[in-house]
């Protein structure tokens, strides 16, 4: 705490020195009395932050920060609430999420069925007859810890009389209604249940926004929403078929956008010619890796770089020449022309496949150690495989869509990979597989239980409190590129934060996931408040 004070008072002292008038001394929002985890190198906790022209300009004590209140400074009084960071999510589906959001129905982290249900019910009373309901994943029924069972028809004929009814549960499982399988021209033999990748397709095609995936209204509805759950920034790993990003970059130049969205370099890689056509794009001279700003823009390649490469936790077989060879050539083209990696790694198998392809690509490339290449999911690492990525450079991203599995195999060793020296964060693969709520990512890995409230590790493999937000916020931030910019709330860095309605550090290990942010910052800007902060 005193190195953060006399850092801070330093700075300050410089500022008076060069600033032309005193009005450039001047806070524009002057938080007072709060608990501030700055999630810096010491986890400092200060009292005061002030911030100017959207970014940090001092943190400490009320009396350090008291010189810079002025006329026009907006004061705002913690009153011993705490603030974090502004989450950042690592692996989120953006655009894909923005397909359905203004009309469906989300059952995230709802632990009751009958709670469920009755949300279901009162969206139908809401809807005119014969508009869709929708639930497009992000929940599973091991979640309602009341009664697990699946759905019935005649209940869900029940709930929603007059409005086709479709919850997807990832993408090979769904359960629908009379109206929706009729719709659908889709046999149900008096079951609810909707299986296989293909027939959910048949209901995805039916329901979806896609043709409308572009519309500012829905992007502007979907990032409102993750503002409210505390997130200020995501890295969007989508392929071409998940949207158009043409309205979202023309949001960010509005100059009015509350959630900095960084994507992933959109082509299609599934067989000779369209590697050829991805490797043009991946070694061209106008397509340049990290070419985003502060608020959007392209960073890497990922999540899938050879789509025929797509693995799972149980896979037990390493890929063939003729899978392998393709995703070999675009792992070292991405190297040779400084390409961040973010690659969907989920088996053990394929983390030790690619481990040999990353050495090899070292000796010929050594920079790509300082590429931040990273491992998605990673359910299925073993410790040594572990210990062999962090010395290749190699970053994890950790995310809660293990958590909703009840599956042993499905848990990534966490703390095996927060102590290996290796750079990792956490996101969540929202929000067909997962949900999107940060809080119950944090929850998971501090508590270590799964969707059914169930121990998912032992103790060496469960985080601290401090290790899980610094994961998801400062080292994120490192992950993207953005470490000098977002993570921390630090002097000079944008003023991304949340006030909390409880204490992150003390709250119950359970209630973690309950936890409700009272105000959203990006940027210094107000992008979500609760009345009691007005």
């Amino acid at each position: 705490m005193k190195k953060l004070a006399l850092f801070t008072l330093l700075t300050l002292m410089t500022m008076s020195v060069s600033a032309n008038s005193e009005s450039a001394k001047i806070a524009d929002t002057l938080f007072i009395n709060g608990k501030i985890l700055t999630v810096d190198e010491d986890f400092s906790i200060a009292q005061s932050l002030a911030i100017r022209d959207g970014r940090i300009v001092a943190v400490g004590s009320n009396a350090m920060t008291e010189p810079l209140i002025g006329d026009q400074t907006k004061l705002i009084d913690l009153k011993g609430k705490t603030v974090i960071p502004g989450l950042i999510d690592n692996h989120l589906h953006f655009i894909r999420g923005v397909w359905n959001f203004k009309s469906e129905v989300r059952l995230d982290g709802i632990e009751s069925r009958t709670e469920a249900m009755k949300k279901i019910r009162d969206r139908a009373k809401q809807l005119e007859s014969g508009k869709w309901i929708t639930v497009m994943g992000g929940w599973s029924y091991e979640q309602f810890l009341d009664d697990n069972a699946g759905f019935s028809l005649q209940e869900l004929d029940e709930i929603a009389p007059d409005n086709p009814l479709f919850l997807m549960r990832g993408y090979s499982e769904g359960f629908a209604n009379s109206k929706a399988f009729e719709l659908a021209e889709v046999e149900n033999g008096g079951q609810a249940q909707v299986k296989g990748r293909d027939t959910v397709g048949e209901f995805i095609n039916l329901v979806s926004w896609r043709n409308k995936r572009s519309d500012e209204n829905a992007i502007r509805t979907y990032m409102k929403e993750l503002n409210r759950v505390g997130l200020t920034t995501v890295y969007d790993v989508g392929r071409p078929s998940e949207g158009d990003l043409g309205a979202l970059e023309d949001f960010a130049e509005s100059g009015d956008m509350p959630l900095r969205v960084f994507h992933t370099l959109r082509y299609n890689a599934r067989d000779a010619k369209s590697t050829e056509s991805a490797l043009k794009m991946i070694e061209s001279d106008s397509i340049l890796p990290r070419s985003n700003d502060e608020q959007f823009g392209l960073l890497g390649l990922g999540e899938h770089i050879y789509s025929p490469v797509t693995d799972n936790p149980r896979n037990k077989s390493q890929w063939k020449e003729e899978v392998w060879g393709p995703f070999t050539q675009i792992s070292f083209a991405a190297a040779r022309n400084g390409w961040p990696v973010h690659e969907h790694v989920m088996s053990q198998v394929m983390a030790e496949q690619y481990l040999d392809l990353v050495e090899d690509i070292a000796v010929e490339v050594p920079t790509v150690k300082d590429l931040r290449w990273t491992f998605a999911h990673v359910n299925g690492m073993k410790d040594e495989d572990i210990a062999r990525a962090a010395e290749l450079g190699i970053a994890f991203a950790v995310h809660n869509q293990a958590r909703m599995s009840v599956q042993i195999f499905d848990s990534p060793r966490i703390g095996s990979i927060a102590n290996s020296g290796a750079l990792w964060g956490l996101g969540s693969d929202a929000g067909i597989v997962a949900p999107y709520q940060p809080f119950i990512t944090l929850e998971w890995v501090v508590a270590g239980t799964n969707v059914a409230a169930k121990a998912t590790w032992g103790e060496d493999q469960r985080v601290s409190r401090e290790q899980a937000l610094i994961a998801h916020t400062r080292n994120n931030a490192e992950l993207l590129f953005m470490e000098q910019h977002i993570g921390s709330l630090e002097v000079g860095k944008l003023a991304d934060l949340v006030v909390l309605d409880k204490d992150y550090l003390t709250v119950e290990e359970n209630e973690i996931s309950e936890l409700m942010p009272l105000l959203t910052m990006t940027g210094g800007k107000v992008v979500y408040s609760q009345a009691s902060m007005d």
